[in-house]
C-alpha cells in the first residue's frame, strides 16, 4: 500500500495512509485488503499498549524524561490536528462512531507502528509487517539505515524482504527494525527494545550561566554567539550505555564556548568565521574522542540530571516491583521507561568515568613526548600534503579491502588508482565503512541541513529532496562555518579545487557553448545550467527571507555550482541512491574492450561495507578504471569528459518529412479517425 510519492512530505504520507486505513477499514468484507485487517491489532487492544499516545497527563508526567514528555504531546497535538482534517474531508462516508477520535489515534499508531519508511516513502506491506523486532546479535556500528535497506528492497512492483540472520525452521523469525533508540519505539510502537548499542537516554548540559555567574556581559556575549551558530542555551545531549553523545559536535562546541575565558568570548564575539571563533587549541579534531572538557562536563550534567529526577533508580526499581502482572496501567509503563533511562545514564557514567582517567593519564604521557616542531605543524599543513593526510584519513578508518594506491596522474587527469597486486575478474578490490560514506542519511545528521530541509518542505518548494540534502551537506562540510573540522576534511580536500572548472557544462563560457550549436547537446547543457541557477535561487531566496543572509557568505552561486558537478560527476549508486565514496570515486573511467562489465558497488551481507570487484583484469601497479558504460554525451554533460573508445556511445539525428508529405499523411489520420 503506497501512500504516495517522494515529493509528498512524511506528515502528509501519514494522513493519507490513516485516511486511506479508516476508508478501507469501514468497508468491511468488501475491502480488497479485508483479510489483512483481520490480522491487525484490533481497537480493544489500545488500552494494552505502553505507548505515551494513549496515556493520561498524569501517566505522561510520570515518565520523569523532557524529550519524551514533550515528544508525546507534540505528536499528540499533531494527531488531533490530523484528525480534525480527515472528519472535515470525509464526515460525509463514516458514521459517528467510525469517525470517532479515540478510533483515528489508534488507526494513526496501526500506520506508524507497522509502515516501512524507505527512501521517503510510507508503505503498509500486508505479511511483511508481522515480523517481529529483535536486534541482530552481532556487534555493528550505527550505518544511517544502509543495513536495514540492504534486507529490504522496495519496488514498484513490491517488496522483497530478506533474512537477516539465520533462522532454524520452526523458530521464531525475528528481523532487526535499524538503528534507533527507545524514544522511537516506545513513542511509535508501544514497546521497549532491548539495547544494542543504539538507545540513549537524554539529559541537559549545564546553562552558559553556570560558566560567567560574576560578569553579565560575557554571558550575553555567549548567548550572542549560540544564536549566531543556531544552538540552545543548555542543549539536550542523547547519551549511550558506552558514553557514545548523539550528536559530539554540538559538545564539542558547547563545551569550549562553555570554558571561554573573556578575552575569547570577545574575540569569538566579533570573529566572521567559525574556525575564528573555535580555534583548534579550544576543540579536538571532529573525528577523535571526546577529550578532558567534554567529558568532565558531561560528568557533571549527568549527575546533576540524575540528582534532578523526581525518583531514583532504586526507587522506581521498587515501585516496580509491588506492580502485580496483572495491572495494566500506564504508571507501570512510564515507570519502566524511565527506569530505562536512569539505567543508561548511570551505566554510561560509569563509562564516562573511566574515559575520563584514561585522558588524564595519557595527558601525563604526553608531557614526556617529543612533540612536532612548529615548522613540521606547518609543513603537514601545506596543500602537497593532502594526499598523505588522505591517507592517514582511510587508515584510521580501517577500510577491510583496499588493493589500491592513489598517485598523481597529470594536470589533465588528476589523480588516480593502481593495484597493489594482481586482480583478476571479480575480485574484491574495495571495501569502504559506510560510516565515511556521505549520503543522504548522513546529511540528516546535520542541524543545519535538516532545519532547512524541513523549511523548504514547509514551504512547498520544488526541489529534489535527496538532490538538495546532498548539495546542501557537500556545501557545509566544505564551505561551512565548520568546515576546518569537517570529519570528511581529508577526503574533501582531495577533490577538485573550486577555481577548477571540472571541465563541467556548468562552467562553460559562452565561446565554449557557440562549439555546441548545431548539436542536440546545446538544449540539455543549456537545461541543465538553468535547472541549478533555478536551485540556487530557491535556496538564496530562502535564506534571505528567513534572516539567514550570513550563510550566503559562505553558500555563493559559483560554490553551489561546484556542488552539483561533484556530485553529478562522482555519485556512486546502490540501493537506489547516490552516494559520494572517498577513494572509490577517484578510480577513472575507461572502456578496456568491448567486453568490460560496467562499474557496479553493492554493500555486502553486514550491510557495514561498500563492496566493489575488479571489472578487468589488472596487474599490480597497473592503473585500475571502471567502465561507467554511459553514452558520450552523459559523460560530457556531468563529467566533463569524452571516451575515444566508447562501445556505448550513439549519435542523435532527426528524421524529418517534406512538408508535402506531412500533409499527406495528416490527411490520413483525420479521415481514419
Amino acid at each position: 500500500m503506497y501512500s504516495c510519492y517522494d515529493t509528498i512530505a512524511t506528515d502528509d504520507q501519514e494522513e493519507l495512509l490513516t485516511a486511506f486505513l479508516m476508508l478501507e477499514q469501514a468497508k468491511g468484507h468488501a475491502s480488497r485488503w479485508a483479510p489483512y485487517f483481520q490480522v491487525l491489532p484490533s481497537f480493544i487492544s489500545k488500552n494494552t499498549v505502553p505507548s505515551p499516545l494513549f496515556s493520561n497527563e498524569e501517566d505522561v508526567d510520570a515518565l520523569q524524561d523532557e524529550r519524551m514528555i514533550q515528544t508525546a504531546r507534540t505528536e499528540r497535538q499533531r494527531a488531533k490536528k490530523a484528525y480534525g482534517r480527515f472528519k472535515r474531508l470525509f464526515r460525509s462516508f463514516l458514521d459517528d462512531k467510525t469517525m470517532s477520535l479515540s478510533r483515528y489515534l489508534w488507526t494513526r499508531f496501526l500506520v506508524n507502528s507497522r509502515a516501512f519508511s524507505i527512501r521517503g516513502q510510507r508503505v503498509l506491506v500486508p505479511f511483511g509487517d508481522i515480523f517481529n523486532g529483535e536486534p541482530d546479535d552481532e556487534a555493528r556500528q550505527q550505518d544511517n539505515g544502509q543495513r536495514f535497506l540492504l534486507f529490504h528492497d522496495l519496488q514498484p512492483q513490491g517488496m522483497t524482504i530478506r533474512a537477516d540472520r539465520d533462522t532454524l525452521s520452526g523458530q521464531h523469525l525475528f528481523e532487526d527494525y535499524g538503528d534507533n533508540s527507545n524514544y522511537v519505539y516506545f513513542l511509535h510502537h508501544g514497546f521497549l527494545m532491548s539495547d544494542k548499542g543504539f538507545d540513549c537516554a537524554v539529559f541537559r548540559l549545564p546553562r552558559l550561566a553556570e560558566a560567567s555567574l560574576e560578569d553579565s556581559g560575557i554571558l550575553a556575549s555567549k548567548l550572542h554567539i549560540l544564536s549566531r551558530i543556531r544552538v540552545d542555551d543548555a542543549p539536550q545531549v542523547c547519551i549511550s550505555r558506552a558514553g557514545n553523545v548523539e550528536d559530539s559536535d554540538l559538545v564539542r562546541v558547547y563545551t569550549a564556548l562553555y570554558n571561554m575565558n573573556a578575552e575569547q568570548v570577545r574575540a569569538c564575539d566579533n570573529a566572521r568565521a567559525f574556525s575564528e571563533c573555535f580555534p583548534s587549541e579550544l576543540m579536538p579534531d571532529l573525528d577523535t574522542e571526546l577529550g578532558y572538557h567534554e567529558l568532565s562536563l558531561l560528568l557533571k550534567s549527568i549527575k546533576l540530571q540524575l540528582e534532578k529526577y523526581a525518583t531514583t533508580l532504586e526507587e522506581d526499581q521498587t515501585i516496580l516491583q509491588h506492580l502485580t502482572d496483572v495491572t495494566v496501567s500506564g504508571n507501570k509503563h512510564a515507570v519502566t521507561f524511565r527506569l530505562s533511562r536512569k539505567q543508561i545514564l548511570r551505566e554510561a557514567q560509569r563509562n564516562l568515568a573511566t574515559q575520563l582517567k584514561n585522558s588524564e593519564r595519557k595527558a601525563k604521557n604526553d608531557v614526556s613526548e617529543p612533540q612536532l616542531s612548529p615548522s613540521k605543524e606547518l609543513e603537514l599543513e601545506e596543500v602537497g600534503n593532502k594526499l598523505e593526510r588522505f591517507q592517514q584519513w582511510i587508515a584510521r578508518h580501517h577500510f577491510p579491502v583496499n588493493s589500491l594506491e592513489l598517485r598523481y596522474v597529470s594536470e589533465a587527469v588528476g589523480y588516480g588508482t593502481f593495484a597493489v597486486k594482481r586482480l583478476a575478474i571479480g575480485d574484491v578490490y574495495l571495501k569502504v565503512p559506510v560510516q565515511v560514506v556521505m549520503n543522504v542519511w548522513s546529511a540528516v545528521k546535520s542541524r543545519w541541513v535538516s532545519q532547512t530541509m524541513q523549511e523548504l518542505q514547509k514551504q512547498r518548494v520544488s526541489v529534489d529532496r535527496e538532490e538538495m540534502l546532498l548539495l546542501l551537506h557537500l556545501l557545509e562540510e566544505k564551505f561551512g562555518p565548520n568546515h576546518r573540522h569537517s570529519f570528511w576534511k581529508p577526503y574533501l580536500e582531495m577533490l577538485p579545487d573550486l577555481e577548477d572548472s571540472l571541465n563541467s557544462p556548468l562552467f562553460y563560457e559562452e565561446v565554449e557553448l557557440k562549439t555546441l550549436e548545431g548539436t542536440d547537446l546545446l538544449t540539455l547543457v543549456v537545461n541543465y545550467r538553468k535547472r541549478v541557477a533555478r536551485s540556487y535561487v530557491t535556496i538564496a531566496s530562502y535564506l534571505k527571507q528567513s534572516g539567514h543572509d550570513e550563510t550566503l557568505q559562505w553558500l555563493t552561486e559559483r560554490r553551489f555550482r561546484w556542488a552539483n558537478a561533484v556530485l553529478d560527476s562522482r555519485s556512486i549508486w546502490w540501493s537506489g541512491q547516490r552516494h559520494l565514496v572517498p577513494l572509490l570515486d577517484m578510480v577513472n573511467c575507461q572502456e578496456l574492450n568491448v567486453n568490460h562489465k560496467p562499474h557496479h558497488t553493492i554493500l555486502d551481507s553486514s550491510g557495514r561495507h561498500a563492496v566493489t570487484k575488479s571489472s578487468w583484469e589488472f596487474q599490480a601497479g597497473q592503473e585500475v578504471v571502471e567502465n561507467y558504460a554511459q553514452t558520450n554525451y552523459i559523460y560530457l554533460l556531468y563529467h566533463g569528459f569524452v571516451l575515444d573508445s566508447n562501445s556505448h556511445d550513439c549519435a542523435h539525428f532527426h528524421l524529418e518529412m517534406p512538408v508535402a508529405a506531412r500533409h499527406r499523411r495528416f490527411s490520413v489520420l483525420l479521415r481514419i479517425s
